[in-house]
């Protein structure tokens, strides 16, 4: 469906950008005629068209780049919308000056503030471990905090070849892969990483699958060996008591 979207938009696109197909635009399509002679039809469609044609490369960039596809969208929908917004202005054959510089103004201020609004959610994260007495909680930015008791961990795994599948809710951006994630070896499990890691901590419980990792490769041997550690001392307390 997605796909399908993508070539709509690629095909709008094309037809606005060749001066056609205004009926397609919202607002000048049910404005009087009066109000349409205000503009210049086929500057004002293509003016459309190529913000329609940015809009287009970031429905493609989510099947292209699948890490940070997303953003990028998003991204360019607010770029392709200000250049609407601005363009359109252009396209008016009783150009007001002041009214024009008010617009741009506008929408270069709008399209910065999101702009860095955008560049900041992909490019900040954090995988947080907190080892207490009786349990390990799991945080990361953005996504829930899991609370795992030692005593319902069965198996603690160290693992450099893993498959980390895709992202049912949660966060993927160019520093963290965290929340609900889903891959054909464990199914559902929860995910606390960073994004270009190679080596992970698997967590077995009863119930459910937890996967970590540090910011490289020593940090989550750390992990594991922590883990491991705080596994044994309490097979070691049950032993004991038992």
């Amino acid at each position: 469906m997605g796909l399908v979207i993508s070539i709509i938009f690629l095909i709008i696109s094309i037809l606005l950008l060749m001066g056609k197909g205004s009926f397609l635009i919202a607002g000048y399509n049910t404005a009087s005629e009066k109000e349409k002679a205000k503009y210049n039809e086929k500057k004002l469609c293509r003016i459309v068209g190529l913000g329609f044609l940015v809009m287009t490369c970031g429905l493609f960039s989510l099947f292209m780049l699948k890490d940070i596809g997303l953003y990028i969208m998003i991204g360019t929908f607010i770029v392709g919308m200000a250049i609407i917004f601005i363009g359109s202005e252009y396209a008016s054959v009783e150009r007001n000056q002041k009214k024009t510089k008010m617009s741009i103004g506008i929408g270069v201020l709008i399209t910065v503030i999101l702009g860095a609004f955008i560049m900041g959610v992909m490019f900040i994260g954090d995988i947080d471990i907190e080892y207490n007495d009786d349990y390990v909680q799991l945080s990361g930015t953005f996504v829930s905090s899991s609370k795992i008791d030692y005593d319902d961990i069965l198996k603690v795994e160290y693992c450099d070849d893993f498959d980390i599948g895709r992202k049912k809710n949660g966060i993927n951006n160019a520093v963290v892969e965290a929340g609900r994630y889903y891959n054909d070896e464990f199914g559902n499990y929860h995910l606390y990483a960073y994004t270009h890691s190679s080596h992970y901590v698997i967590i077995y419980t009863e119930n459910e699958i937890f996967v970590v990792s540090g910011e490289n490769e020593k940090q989550t041997q750390n992990i594991y060996n922590q883990l491991s550690s705080y596994k044994k001392a309490t097979l070691s307390h049950v032993a004991f008591f038992g």
